[in-house]
């Protein structure tokens, strides 16, 4: 049996047309090339898929392999999974081959065997490289060609960096390395994934809305911690294959692929003082740069509100055509499908992407910790929950958000300072009553909305300037009422939230 450590990234056809020049200044110790046809088979209800294995019969020169890969783990683009792998002479597999022991108990392997069916197959080049790094080996894979079930193809286009033996930080390292020139994307869907889904037996990425973590008194706060961060990545990753499985219009795939990333930072800083001296900077200012790159997305959501069938929001409006026309001009100056395409390519997003993987895989926050730093990690997380919602709770209500009165503008300005808030009680709200914790959120959540619904209004205040007189003037005319109203709404909201006992004490 081995266990496969590997990273996987998605190529653009550029970067897989440079890999040779970029390898050069290190040591090869060996270069092929090999045509790899792979046919995968499971059960008509999917017993192997169910139990997270995959079972192939790789074609190679004349050779053929049998292989099963059982559920492991993945962090990012950093897949671990046991691989078991067995000579075949006929085109048909054997699960007989395998020792009996690799399988999970409820698996009755003779009734999966008697009901097998081949599913779909893979059939690319690999370009192979193996590279010496002191005593390190790494394989760099290459890989062409295309996914098949039935009339249905994909395109395959990936680079694998598989640890042949040695120090797994060098196979980052070498991949931070790559990363530099663009094109590279860490992916998280196998191409037995992508072969499942093709054939309809998996559906295609569904839109999630991001849950809380369920906890429980006794978790401590390193668990707690690891758990957000895996779930905010997660989430990320979700949503960027999402998008990019169907990008188009789909801004709400981008909304909450935020989510995501926020929910690492929160996670961060909920935690920082069991991380702050082990966080690599880098990556710190990446995750930083990629939130400020994706600033644009409320401005996005307000125009694609307001112009939705054909402006029905403004159908009031005697102005209606005039203002719709100039908002669409906005919506022309935000990043296009091409724009987040090559956002996720970048160099520094790889980069960013790389560097969390890596800190998650080697659990870094451990490393020199000071007897006090173990400790807390090791302290129930509900202590933490509630002195980090104390202080949420503190900021809040010597913000803006607890002033006798508010502006429009002012609550506008607090809107950040209001999603950063609820994310924490979203981080921990699990650890409470389901009922309190609720009852407390909501009023929160509903001013959220209406500071949103205000908010979406900056874009027709805008255009003002640009249309006629007599438009103008019913436009702010119009503009001063739907303002007037929110602003009443949201008063009424803020001092019913004010007077709320918070759930955590």
């Amino acid at each position: 049996m081995d266990t496969e450590i590997e990273l996987k990234f998605l190529v653009t056809p550029e970067l897989g047309e440079q890999l040779p020049a970029l390898l050069q200044p290190y040591h090869i110790s060996q270069q092929d090339q090999q045509h790899l046809a792979n046919t995968y088979f499971d059960t008509a209800d999917l017993a192997l898929g169910s139990i997270k294995a995959g079972l192939r019969i790789r074609s190679q020169n004349g050779q053929m392999e049998q292989t099963v890969k059982l559920a492991g783990s993945q962090v990012g683009g950093l897949h671990q999974r046991p691989e078991y792998n067995v000579p075949l002479t006929v085109h048909s597999p054997d699960l007989s081959l395998f020792a009996a022991d690799i399988w999970p108990e409820e698996v009755n392997v003779e009734q999966v065997q008697q009901r097998l069916q081949p599913l779909f197959s893979t059939d690319f080049l690999r370009q192979r490289w193996l590279i010496i790094l002191g005593d390190t080996e790494v394989e760099l894979a290459l890989d062409s060609g295309e996914v098949q079930a039935g009339y249905q193809r994909e395109a395959i286009h990936e680079l694998e960096l598989e640890l042949v033996k040695g120090d797994v930080s060098q196979l980052f390292k070498l991949a931070d390395e790559l990363v530099k020139a663009g094109g590279l994307r860490l992916g998280a869907v196998s191409k037995a994934q992508r072969g499942y889904r093709l054939a309809g037996f998996g559906a295609a990425p569904q839109l999630q809305m991001l849950e809380p973590l369920p906890l429980t008194q006794t978790d401590h706060c390193e668990q707690t911690m690891v758990a957000l961060l895996h779930k905010g990545l997660a989430h990320w990753q979700h949503h960027e294959e999402g998008w990019l499985a169907e990008p188009g219009e789909r801004l709400e795939w981008l909304i909450q692929l935020r989510e995501g990333v926020s929910l690492v930072h929160q996670t961060l800083l909920l935690f920082n003082d069991q991380v702050s001296h082990r966080v690599n900077s880098g990556w710190i200012d990446d995750l930083l740069w990629l939130q400020q790159q994706l600033s644009w997305l409320d401005r996005a959501q307000m125009l694609a509100y307001l112009t939705a069938d054909k402006g029905h929001y403004l159908r009031r409006l005697d102005c209606q055509s005039s203002v719709l026309s100039l908002l669409e001009e906005q919506q022309q100056q935000l990043p296009n499908e091409a724009d987040i395409e090559s956002l996720f390519y970048s160099a520094r997003y790889g980069r960013l992407m790389l560097g969390l993987t890596h800190w998650l895989y080697r659990q870094d926050w451990r490393a020199g910790l000071a007897a006090e730093q173990a400790a807390g990690l090791a302290a129930p997380v509900a202590e933490l929950a509630q002195q980090r919602l104390d202080e949420s709770w503190h900021v809040l209500r010597h913000s803006a958000l607890g002033e006798e009165q508010l502006t429009g503008e002012r609550y506008i300005q607090q809107k950040g300072k209001l999603r950063r808030n609820l994310m924490v009680g979203l981080c921990f709200s699990t650890l409470y009553s389901p009922l309190d914790s609720i009852g407390f959120r909501m009023p929160w959540l509903d001013i959220l909305r209406g500071i949103e619904d205000l908010d979406m209004l900056s874009p027709l205040a805008e255009v003002q300037e640009s249309l006629e007189e007599n438009e103008a003037g019913e436009l702010k005319s119009w503009l001063s009422r739907k303002q007037q109203f929110l602003l009443e709404a949201l008063e009424q909201s803020r001092r019913q939230a004010l007077q709320l006992k918070p759930y955590w004490q």
